[in-house]
């Protein structure tokens, strides 16, 4: 949707000379709003609006006064072909709208969005509820606290309630072992469970509701499990003889077995599984790996698809040697199976000396094939961090990469602005051509101008024969990235926003004009609006680049991404280094947990790639980390001194209202080491 299909077309006008009797009319007969201001040669230079009018009624000032004397001088204009969602992002009630001579030719005001979306979200909502009541299985969703604000025919023919009685009630109200809840709490959806209402046995598929990474709600689709059909009745009953075959074979195993799906949630383990690790059958099937079992790479292997064998695994003190193999369908990871056999130490001895061997006979065998730290192809999937800070980033940057929209990251040193911006234009339509980046602070000013715009043969001295591209003319059609844009001089940002504005430019010491098809990309570590109160940032300019503004959170702020970061970028490292593969015990894990990291991801990585390099030991301990990440070890929940650390387990526990992973993550402090000290405490 564009400015041009919804704004008000050749909005009535005043020249900058006439009086404010001459607005009040115009107001008063027309019931206006606002009206544009235009000088001599008939541009945009001014904007009056209602308020202004109110206010000089309130001063007392003459309606003889010329209405330059009260009009807004620094007016925000948009064009016809920008979309509303690059209007919506600015925070002003009245937008003029221009042509690209600056010509006025339409005007756009808040209350057009609301009317816009308003009409947009009934048709979606209409649309959705139409669909539902189409399908032959029951649908029911709850928004973000558990209420019921959507029920079908058919669900509510399976409940045996009236849907106008279910719509609007608690979900443990009408269904209490639904289990929609615990979806809206992990985000993970289950697929293929089972559910008693009324004496029927039925199917359910539940699924989170997002908007972007941000969870609203959650669905569950319900179906009769067994099928009406004589001959399929037949099929699923010896399915069900082999599935009855295969989980004896297992059982009698004595190598423990897990089994994974997609969603890294656990649907098989023998009983040899359960005596290894020591962990109960319920608390592991139908939950995620990665939180049932301690030290679990499981997600890894689905992610990356590389199996992972004879690899040595830290649980309960003990050492496991685990392996642990993806499985495809049509090319593509559908789960992943791990074995675990526990070993005295003289056998993981010999094992660690025969995979040495093995390492130094072919060393790229205990290798992942990675070039670089960063992925060549970025993506918002590879940009590391579920936390809440960094899931909301992610939405709005997703949201707005397929379209045209000039985007402003700001963020301090090391948090990654440069991979937002190569995922944006990687998720764009812009992706085929290229991504060029310049660093505004990196380059002298007196050649940043022709580095952005090229030159001509014999602009200068020592100018190149044939004249050079700049780089608006190599990143045609794709995406020009400023980095560091806040360095950018004064004299520079007048000439990047004209172009901006007139998407032309012209070579240094050249005549000929060049049109310009980019799509901005700017980033900072600095606070432009600061900049611009203080005169060194044109105002104009942080206008046109802030239509969308994204605020990459420092690393201090997601500390719980820090783990997700240490598994994924620690192979990586260690395949560069050409070592072998390393892991930090789950003590060393709480330690950098507890540090600051004023470097974020970057000083993160650097101390990564110091402990892979000088650390000999494949499970890297407390004593293995720098000294100053272990001067800043203490955790931010314990620093109160006044406060036992009983007082502050029982206060974590209330309010999380008894929720273990909930109170370690607010604690700073791993699950297990969150249970030592409950089982010290006798809490």
């Amino acid at each position: 949707m564009l400015v041009r299909d919804f704004m008000t077309p050749n909005p009535h006008v005043l020249n900058k000379k006439a009086k404010l009797k001459d607005v009040v009319n115009l107001f008063y007969k027309y019931k206006l709003e606002a009206v544009p201001i235009l000088d001599e040669a008939g541009k945009l230079c001014g904007l009056v609006t209602r308020t202004d009018i109110i206010d000089t009624m309130v001063d007392h000032l003459p309606t003889s006064i010329s209405i330059e004397c009260i009009m807004t001088k620094s007016v925000v204009t948009v064009h016809p072909d920008n979309t509303l969602e690059e209007a919506w992002q600015i925070p002003i009630t009245h937008l003029p709208v221009v042509d690209y001579d600056d010509k006025i030719i339409g005007l756009l005001n808040r209350q057009d969005f609301v009317e816009i979306f308003y009409k947009e979200l009934s048709k979606y909502k209409n649309s959705v509820q139409q669909l539902s009541e189409l399908s032959y299985s029951g649908v029911i969703g709850i928004n973000l606290y558990g209420i019921i604000n959507q029920i079908n025919s058919v669900a509510a023919c399976l409940l045996g309630v009236p849907q106008e009685c279910a719509l609007g009630k608690f979900i443990h109200d009408v269904i209490p072992n639904t289990r929609l809840m615990e979806v809206v709490h992990t985000g993970k959806k289950e697929l293929g469970a089972t559910i008693e209402i009324n004496g029927q046995k039925l199917t359910v598929n539940r699924a989170p509701i997002c908007e972007g990474y941000k969870i609203v709600g959650a669905v569950v689709i319900i179906q009769d499990v067994f099928p009406k059909n004589t001959l399929e009745k037949e099929n699923l009953l010896k399915l069900e003889a082999k599935a009855e075959v295969l989980e004896q074979v297992f059982s009698s195993l004595k190598q423990g077995l897990i089994i994974v799906d997609t969603d890294n949630i656990i649907r098989f383990v023998n009983d040899a599984y359960e005596e290894i690790m020591g962990i109960p059958r319920e608390k592991l099937l139908n939950h995620n790996a990665q939180e049932a079992v301690e030290n679990s790479r499981m997600h890894i292997v689905l992610k990356t698809g590389i199996p992972e064998l004879d690899a040595m695994q830290s649980v309960q003190g003990r050492q496991i040697i685990a392996d642990r193999v993806p499985f495809f369908k049509n090319g593509k990871v559908v789960g992943a199976i791990g074995e675990a056999i526990f070993k005295d130490i003289s056998e993981v001895e010999q094992l660690l000396k025969r995979n040495k061997r093995l390492m130094e006979e072919n060393p790229a065998n205990k290798r992942i094939k990675s070039n670089d730290l960063q992925p060549k192809l970025m993506t918002f999937e590879n940009i590391i961090g579920q936390s809440r800070n960094m899931i909301q980033v992610k939405s709005l940057a997703a949201k707005i990469a397929a379209t045209d929209t000039t985007v402003l990251i700001q963020g301090e040193s090391g948090t990654g602005k440069d991979l937002f911006a190569q995922a944006i234009h990687n998720a764009s339509n812009r992706n085929n051509n290229k991504l060029v980046a310049i660093n505004c602070a990196a380059i002298p000013a007196d050649l940043l101008e022709s580095e952005l715009f090229g030159y001509d043969e014999g602009a200068f001295t020592g100018a190149k024969k044939g004249g050079k591209k700049g780089k608006f003319e190599i990143a045609e059609g794709g995406t020009l990235f400023l980095d560091e844009i806040g360095d950018m001089p004064m004299v520079m940002q007048a000439k990047l926003l004209r172009v901006i504005q007139n998407k032309t430019f012209e070579h240094v010491g050249g005549e000929n004009v060049h049109v310009c098809n980019v799509r901005f990309i700017a980033a900072t570590n600095k606070n432009l609006q600061d900049l611009v109160k203080k005169r060194l940032f044109r105002e104009d300019l942080y206008y046109r680049l802030n239509v969308v503004y994204l605020k990459v959170p420092p690393l201090r702020e997601r500390k719980e991404d820090i783990r997700e970061i240490i598994e994924m970028m620690m192979p990586v490292i260690c395949n560069n280094l050409n070592i072998t593969i390393k892991q930090f015990s789950e003590e060393a894990i709480d330690k950098m947990l507890l540090y600051k990291w004023p470097g974020n991801i970057r000083e993160l990585i650097n101390v990564l790639e110091q402990i892979a390099a000088t650390v000999s030991s494949m499970i890297i301990q407390v004593k293995d980390i720098p000294a100053f990440v272990l001067e800043k070890e203490k955790s931010e929940y314990f620093e109160n001194e006044n406060i036992d650390e009983a007082s502050q387990l029982r206060s974590a526990l209330d309010k999380t209202h008894g929720n273990k992973a909930l109170a370690a993550k607010m604690l700073g402090i791993h699950r297990s080491t969150l249970y030592e000290k409950l089982k010290k405490y006798e809490i």
